[in-house]
């Protein structure tokens, strides 16, 4: 059926369509049967790709490239573009839609796609992967034909992505970026998990709402990728060792097994998880800018992320909903900057993150540390560690979480900061079981973090005494 099916659609009559690129005239686009029309979906990718910084002179390959909607648009911005799809007819669409306009591709539109054989990699790395992931759903009864069935909800479409990326280092310039849109279903919660798992930094960066469904662009790109990771036996502290590097970039880190000094916050003592995380990030000056509550808050969720990631969870960063998920397996978040975990035995602090800055002259340096647990702390009753959630290593856990410290902080060449509204929304999901299991009694955030209580908003932790009920 499915071939008789593709015979009886490519025998069709073509349709010809009207489409506006963002910030473009309108051109005419020939859709062979088969082949994807332009639709919100290629709008939302197309305005994309057209408000990322710093892209003149940049390069383009887009996957599954349908009649060739984005890659004409983005070749009429100056970009350098390739572009591929396992459909033979949207090679041809591509190709002879260009030509009219006068843009003349040749190789560079070439038949195949990720997790096939064809050759389907540009000659050159390229500076940007887009890709408007299959998702839509088969109706019920419905027989579709190979190619057809290209445009359909897939289930590793992403993995296979990231896994030709990773057999191939340089199909994406240094400083790139993967930008993959996909829906609000299942498949697409689990794509940025995949690529956290596999350490990279992801981010959602625009959205559109159709109906029940929410369409989402989601950037990906390697973590601080001119910065140094450095594990040391031990050290006073990470923060200090932090700082007294010469030409740091963003995004070093410097972690160890044994800190004889460390700091946690309002100059409390810092004492270490026997074989847990004790790391600190220099973090760009410019992300003072929104504040060190909102770095601090970006922080426990770029934990929370973490947490997430090796839970098989929906990433709290990308959904508000997905934190939620956490609070079932007890997981607390005490305002401002801890993790907690309750358990049917006990509930113990699971994390702490203390931000520090040093102003000398013109230079600034932010700094952010993370204490993580892996078992409890001996010398500590109210602690807990990661191993009553997951059973990984500090090994495996450290390039995840540098990875989800630069999803929410890592200032990028490219990318628009993150957003503090979902960071509060994702913070404020992620509490409501603290919330009604503390004392004082509390109910929300304000619009730059500060506790409410029915005392007032709390700016410090030093205004209160947080107990658990």
């Amino acid at each position: 059926m499915p071939i008789e099916r593709e015979i009886e659609l490519t025998g069709q009559i073509g349709t010809v369509v009207k489409w506006q690129a963002y910030g473009l005239n309108e051109i005419e686009l020939d859709i062979p049967p088969t082949v994807y029309p332009p639709r919100e979906d290629t709008r939302l990718l197309d305005q994309t790709l057209a408000e990322l910084k710093g892209t003149t002179g940049k390069s383009l390959l887009e996957i599954g490239c349908g009649c060739g909607a984005v890659s004409i648009a983005a070749s009429l911005r100056g970009w350098k573009v390739s572009a591929c799809d396992v459909n033979p007819l949207a090679i041809a669409a591509t190709r002879g839609n260009a030509a009219k306009l006068g843009i003349e591709w040749g190789p560079e539109v070439r038949e195949g796609g990720p997790g096939d054989i064809g050759n389907w990699e540009p000659q050159q790395g390229v500076d940007v992967i887009a890709w408007n992931l299959p998702y839509l759903e088969l109706d019920s009864g419905q027989s579709l034909g190979p190619m057809e069935d290209s445009s359909l909800i897939g289930h590793d479409e992403s993995k296979q992505l990231l896994d030709a990326i990773s057999a191939n280092s340089t199909l994406l310039n240094p400083g790139g970026v993967v930008l993959m849109l996909h829906s609000s279903n299942q498949i697409g919660h689990e794509l940025s998990r995949i690529w956290r798992r596999a350490g990279w930094a992801t981010r959602n960066v625009s959205n559109t709402i159709l109906g029940d469904e929410c369409l989402t662009v989601v950037a990906c790109w390697r973590p601080f990728e001119n910065a140094k990771m450095i594990r040391l036996e031990s050290c006073q502290s990470t923060n200090n060792q932090v700082l007294n590097l010469d030409d740091a970039n963003q995004g070093t880190l410097v972690s160890t097994e044994k800190q004889v000094s460390g700091r946690g916050y309002a100059g409390r003592e810092w004492y270490n998880s026997p074989d847990g995380f004790m790391g600190s990030w220099l973090l760009s000056k410019k992300s003072i800018d929104r504040g060190p509550e909102n770095i601090q808050l970006a922080s426990t969720v770029a934990v929370l992320d973490t947490l997430s990631a090796f839970m098989n969870h929906g990433l709290p960063s990308h959904s508000w909903i997905h934190g939620s998920a956490l609070e079932n397996y007890g997981v607390r978040v005490k305002w401002p900057n801890d993790v907690w975990l309750r358990t049917s035995e006990k509930i113990g602090k699971l994390c702490g993150i203390l931000v520090e800055g040093r102003t000398q002259g013109d230079d600034v340096q932010i700094i952010l540390g993370i204490g993580l647990n892996k078992t409890t702390i001996p010398e500590l009753a109210e602690s807990i560690g990661w191993d009553e959630l997951f059973s990984e290593s500090t090994e495996d856990l450290i390039p995840v979480i540098h990875a989800s410290v630069a999803s929410l902080l890592e200032v990028h060449a490219m990318i628009d900061d993150y957003d503090v509204g979902c960071v509060m929304s994702s913070i404020f999901t992620s509490m409501r079981m603290t919330l009604s299991e503390g004392f004082p009694l509390s109910y929300g955030l304000d619009d730059l973090g500060g506790l409410q209580t029915h005392e007032g908003v709390v700016r410090t932790t030093g205004e209160i005494q947080w107990k658990w009920t």
